[in-house]
């Protein structure tokens, strides 16, 4: 009996024993690796809290937040929310800002990470598979494009050999206001300035002009046109197939079919480009650097690591970065500043006085010119103020996690920095819906520089790796442009308008144009044989 309780004891402790161990075996692992748990999920949520943001919908987030006009919906959510705000764009993260400390943590201190560009769907069609400078990822093949835009393309020596070139169109520009206001013809100015653009760019790039007595033909010039304004529309457009895949099955609208009938028009119209200066160099047509247009240039390179010659999508890709970036762009800009201009007959008075005090009634404005003056690029430092070419800088990417203020911001993260906004700014700007030039003159009475500056931050070109190379090309065009029109002529508004009834809504886009052309009266204010 004595020894059956006892084995019956030692058998219920051995059990209790490995009941105990069991339980430690289970209970401490498992309060250790819940211990671990808590602390990351802790740690996770304290390093990763993200910007502050409107709230979001299921599946799309804030999607349904954004209007025809994204850029004036994005800035009131920055007014809300603070001056970085996260939001959530079907399945991508996004940061949006107008504040220029914000932005120059992205573009300067931080520029490495966030210099990469997003993977559209438009970048894919109508930028050789993001294949060109403005619109490629960050890496290898971005700066070997970029080098040869900087070392063979945008030299000052090159653009400087243009000059000629640029003082023939400026001519033009003024002789055909001057033959339409001779006839009483209401001036388009949309039309005159996008052709004076156009042919500038083209001279440069293709080595003929668009438009004009001497120029390739209306049909070509037409078709050269629609091209770009298309191009322009579906690469500024906000396509819900980049952010929610399944509306690619769908596509209602009909985008992306439209993406692929226009890259097939545009990869034809390069060909043809390229046919035709291939044949012209086989004919002896170039034989110097003083006959070589830009596209003539890029034939001469050798490709990818210094073999043979460059390719010819990368040769495309460059010749349409080149149009896009200074043809649309400093057309738009000059629209809206001669329609602030007209708007406000003080600003024109006093943009008059300058020009005859320092170009005189005797001879027309010439590049040299530009630099004195002074109020004339307060015009168009106030232009980029209110309008910028674009809404938003093209956007950029994160490359890898970072965090900004405080606040985590994921890999991939995409990136609206708001110029629109930015101009609008009332902690940076007084009465910010006034236009009014006054505000960029310099209290010493130096020069003003167009992108020096606050201003810099709400510039369209930037700063960073990813800035505009054509940037000193592209102010000079539009200077250069206003500069002829208002020491040239008077400018009134259509009759039966005042200054103030010029309508000045904009239309979203890559570019930011007015949503309605420009008409105006124009009078001739010099002496006849200038014109000529």
């Amino acid at each position: 009996m004595y020894s059956n309780k006892l084995s019956q004891t030692s058998i219920m402790h051995m059990l209790m024993l490995n009941y105990a161990l069991s339980f430690l075996c289970i209970f401490f692992p498992s309060f250790f690796i819940l211990k671990i748990i808590v602390s990351w999920v802790y740690v996770k949520e304290e390093t990763t809290t993200l910007p502050p943001g409107p709230p979001k919908w299921p599946i799309f987030g804030n999607l349904l937040q954004l209007g025809q006009l994204p850029h004036r919906d994005l800035a009131k959510i920055c007014d809300k929310y603070g001056p970085l705000v996260y939001i959530r764009l079907g399945r991508v993260d996004a940061i949006t800002t107008n504040d220029p400390d914000i932005i120059r943590e992205i573009l300067r201190q931080q520029d490495d990470i966030f210099a990469s560009r997003p993977r559209t769907l438009a970048a894919e069609h109508l930028a050789y598979g993001c294949g060109d400078v403005a619109l490629a990822a960050l890496g290898p093949k971005w700066k070997r494009l970029r080098r040869i835009c900087m070392e063979h393309l945008l030299t000052t020596k090159r653009l400087e050999s243009f000059a000629g070139q640029r003082a023939d169109e400026a001519q033009h520009l003024v002789k055909d206001v001057w033959a339409m206001a001779q006839k009483g013809k209401v001036i388009n100015l949309r039309e005159v300035l996008g052709a004076f653009s156009m042919n500038n760019v083209t001279r440069m790039l293709l080595g003929k002009q668009y438009f004009g007595a001497e120029s390739a033909g209306p049909q070509e010039a037409l078709e050269f046109m629609h091209i770009t304004h298309e191009l322009f529309w579906l690469l500024g457009l906000i396509y819900l197939g980049d952010y929610l895949p399944i509306w690619r099955w769908v596509d209602p609208y009909g985008c992306e079919k439209r993406m692929r009938e226009v890259e097939k028009r545009v990869d034809d119209f390069h060909a043809k480009i390229l046919e035709q200066h291939r044949k012209r160099r086989e004919n002896g047509g170039v034989n110097d650097e003083g006959d070589m247009d830009f596209v003539d240039v890029l034939l001469s390179l050798p490709g990818e690591d210094g073999k043979g010659h460059m390719d010819d999508v990368e040769i495309k890709a460059l010749i349409q970065d080149m149009i896009a970036a200074a043809t649309d762009t400093s057309a738009v800009t000059n629209e809206w500043a001669m329609a602030e201009v007209i708007k406000h007959p003080y600003v024109l008075k006093r943009a008059q006085q300058e020009l005859d005090s320092i170009v005189g009634p005797n001879r027309m404005v010439q590049e040299s010119d530009l630099v004195h003056l002074n109020y004339l690029r307060c015009i168009v430092r106030e232009t980029f103020r209110m309008h910028p070419a674009g809404p938003f800088l093209i956007p950029h990417e994160s490359t890898r996690p970072t965090t900004i203020n405080g606040y985590y911001i994921p890999e991939r993260t995409r990136v609206f920095i708001n110029t629109h906004g930015l101009g609008r700014n009332t902690k940076i700007w007084d009465n910010v819906e006034v236009f009014k030039p006054e505000r960029h003159l310099l209290a010493d009475g130096s020069r003003v520089e167009i992108s020096h500056g606050r201003f810099q931050d709400l510039c369209r070109l930037a700063f960073g790796k990813r800035k505009c190379p054509g940037a000193p090309l592209g102010v000079t065009l539009v200077l250069l442009a206003l500069a002829r029109l208002l020491h040239s002529f008077d400018w009134s508004p259509p009759k039966g308008l005042r200054p103030k009834d010029i309508d000045t809504s904009e239309v979203y886009g890559m570019t930011m144009p007015k949503a309605k052309p420009l008409f105006a009266i124009a009078k001739p204010r010099l002496a006849a044989h200038l014109y000529d």
